[in-house]
Parts: C-alpha cells; sequence; structure tokens
C-alpha cells in the first residue's frame, strides 16, 4: 500500500545572506522612492506595521501623492486599524477624488466594520467612476447579501462574474449562497463548483458545497465536501505561516519543501511541484524534497516521473523507508519490475517493521511472485503491526 505522508524537515535553518552593493555603485532613487520600495517590501512581507512606518516617511517628504495614502491605507486595513485607514483613504481621495480604487477601498473597509449602507454607497461610486470594476460589483453583491435583497445580490454578482468570467471566485460563490437562500439547489451547485473551479482550495466554497450535498440528500458527497473542508480550514493557518516564511527566507530549501507539503494538502500540485523543484534547486541533496515531488507524481499517476524521483531520493538517503515502499508500488502498478519492488518491499519493512503498510506492501508483491509463503508472514506481520 502506498504511504501518503510526505516528509517534513527538520533542522537548523541558515541565516539569510545578506546582499552587499558593490562599492562605488549610484543610487539614482529619490529618499521618497527609496522609502517607498522599503514600505512595499515590508507590505510583501507581511510586516504591516513597518509598511505603516515606511509609508508615513514617504509622505512626510511627498505629503501631496494620493498613492502612498492609497497604500497607507491598506495596511492599516490589514492590522485592522480602520479608522486609521479610512482617514488615509480620505487624504487620497482629496488629492484624486475620482479614483475608482480608493471608492472600492473605502467600501471594503465599511463592510469589515458592518456599516453596510456605507459600504453600498462606496461601491455604487467606484462603479459610476469605473464601470468595469468587478471587485466593485462583488463587494455590492456581499452588502446585498448581508442586507438580506437576494435579487440585488445576484444581479450585482451575475455583473461581476460577466466582467471578469475565470477571476476572482468570490462572485461565484457569493452567487451561490445567494442561489441557496432562494432555494435554487442546482443553480447553487454550478455556482460554488465555478467557484472552486476558480480555486481548487477556496475553503469557505466547500463548507458551502457540504451544505448543499445535505440538501440535496447526498450524504457521501457532503461528508466527502467537509472531510476536504476540515482539512482546509485546518492548513489555512498553516498555509499564510510557510508562505510568509519563503517570502522572508528566500533561499532556504526546507521552507521550500515544507511550503510543498501544504500546498499538497490543498490539492494545488501544481504549486507545489514549483516548491518542490525550488526546493531541490537550493539543495539538490535534500532527499526529502526529491521524495515528496515524487509522491507528487505518484498520486498524479505518473509513474515513470515518481519513480525517477523516489530514486533520486534513495541515491541520496537509502535509510528513507518510506519512498522504497513507495517505489515498489510503483514497480507493481506498473506491471512490470516485481523483482525490483521485492527488493524495495523488504527493504522497507526491515527499516520499519512496525508500519502496517509496509507490510501489506510486501505481502501483494510475494502474492504478485507466487510466493505464498513468505505473503502469510506479511500478512501476519502486518495485523500485529496494526493492533499494537
Amino acid at each position: 500500500m502506498i504511504s501518503s505522508t510526505p516528509a517534513s524537515s527538520t533542522g537548523v535553518l541558515p541565516t539569510v545572506s545578506l546582499v552587499l552593493l558593490l562599492l562605488g555603485s549610484i543610487s539614482t532613487h529619490t529618499p521618497a522612492e527609496t522609502l517607498s520600495e522599503r514600505a512595499a517590501r515590508a507590505y510583501d512581507l507581511g510586516d504591516f506595521e513597518r509598511a505603516v512606518s515606511e509609508y508615513q516617511k514617504v509622505l512626510a517628504l511627498q505629503p501631496n501623492a494620493p498613492l502612498i495614502y492609497n497604500r497607507l491605507g491598506v495596511a492599516h486595513a490589514e492590522l485592522k486599524h480602520y479608522e486609521a485607514a479610512l482617514a488615509a483613504y480620505q487624504h487620497a481621495l482629496i488629492l484624486s477624488p475620482s479614483t475608482a480604487e480608493l471608492h472600492y477601498n473605502i467600501g471594503l473597509v465599511h463592510l469589515k466594520q458592518g456599516n453596510h449602507d456605507g459600504a453600498r454607497e462606496a461601491f455604487k461610486r467606484a462603479i459610476a467612476l469605473d464601470t468595469g470594476s468587478a471587485d466593485a460589483y462583488t463587494g455590492l453583491g456581499e452588502v446585498y447579501l448581508k442586507q438580506g435583497n437576494f435579487e440585488a445580490a445576484a444581479r450585482a454578482y451575475q455583473h461581476a462574474i460577466r466582467l471578469n468570467p475565470n477571476g476572482n471566485p468570490s462572485a461565484p460563490l457569493g452567487l451561490g449562497k445567494v442561489r441557496v437562500k432562494q432555494g435554487d439547489l442546482d443553480a447553487a451547485l454550478a455556482s460554488i463548483q465555478k467557484a472552486i473551479g476558480i480555486q481548487v482550495d477556496n475553503t469557505e466554497a466547500y463548507y458551502q458545497l457540504s451544505q448543499i450535498y445535505i440538501r440535496r440528500g447526498e450524504p457521501e458527497r457532503a461528508a466527502a465536501a467537509m472531510a476536504f473542508f476540515k482539512v482546509l480550514r485546518q492548513t489555512d493557518p498553516l498555509l499564510s505561516e510557510a508562505e510568509r516564511w519563503v517570502k522572508w527566507h528566500p533561499q532556504d530549501a526546507r521552507g521550500y519543501n515544507n511550503l510543498g507539503i501544504v500546498y499538497l494538502a490543498r490539492r494545488r500540485h501544481a504549486a507545489a511541484i514549483q516548491s518542490y523543484e525550488r526546493a531541490i534547486s537550493l539543495a539538490p541533496t535534500l532527499a526529502t524534497a526529491h521524495y515528496n515531488l515524487g509522491h507528487l507524481y505518484h498520486k498524479e499517476k505518473k509513474g515513470d516521473l515518481a519513480i525517477a524521483a523516489y530514486q533520486r531520493a534513495l541515491a541520496l538517503d537509502a535509510t528513507l523507508a518510506i519512498a522504497h515502499n513507495n517505489l515498489a508500488v510503483c514497480y507493481v502498478e506498473s506491471g512490470s519490475g516485481l523483482e525490483k519492488a521485492l527488493t524495495h518491499a523488504r527493504t522497507a519493512v526491515q527499516l520499519v517493521p512496525t508500519e502496517a503498510n509496509y507490510w501489506d506492501t510486501l505481502a501483494d508483491v510475494c502474492t504478485a511472485l507466487g510466493l505464498e509463503s513468505e505473503a502469510r508472514r506479511a500478512r501476519e506481520s502486518q495485523k500485529k503491526a496494526a493492533n499494537e
């Protein structure tokens, strides 16, 4: 049986190397531009307190910069400093009253504060200035949904979807919730599935999906959706932490390996592959990253790629029992290489005799080769290991 556990990384993390400027180089940036870059970098790293401080320094030098006031407001909003965010946006509006994004951002803050009337008017002003703003229509739909005006909410969400069919999943997700309220479960299901098609690991979408299946009398599908919802809810904070870690430590191979594990748990396979490959490029001898890449290819039924990755992992660490086990499974699934499968299955149980899955794999291989007595002993060892 394949073991589906990714291999995490442990150990002391290397210090981030500093990039030194060459002597004699001359910066052409103004002090305000330098501060603005620092602020943007801090924001990207999730250091919103520092971003606020840096943007305030920029404004001390450039007090008539609406873009900086807008960015300051966004940083305050991330910190839930909503009144400070509104004040920054209002400063920006004085300087640039026709900027739709400012009204949209004000609408978001009012929405978070529960000021639905204020949010509605702000989103409407954003739309008046930019009729192509799908996000503003989505925000307006959210307001109407919270106010119980389902027809208006549906129209706003539908308009957002027309403007950006494969963009923000919030619009089809919101439309799905509206359809549930209206009792149209078929339409609700289609909208929620569209949201998931846009963002495969949208936590709220899977919760809504489970509730729809319950109402449709489909308990198995409801249970499957709820199970994945729980995985997403549990890994939401891990995802934020892992993504932030690699931003702060861009040369840390183990950080990318661990980020790949979180992506895989959330079914973001393409992102997981990129993370594992990044880890390998930074640390080619990191056996766990090669194993994890093989494990992902195995889940995708890309047997040749999985075998190659498992083999690279074992070349680096021959004691990685899980790689021996899964490599044996790959050989069995390929319909050839049973002798190789037997060697790896035997090695796996020798390395970790307490793992029932490994004994199960050995029993399957022995049965395929007609080694009935060894298969029988493996089954007995499997039962013993499972009961311990």
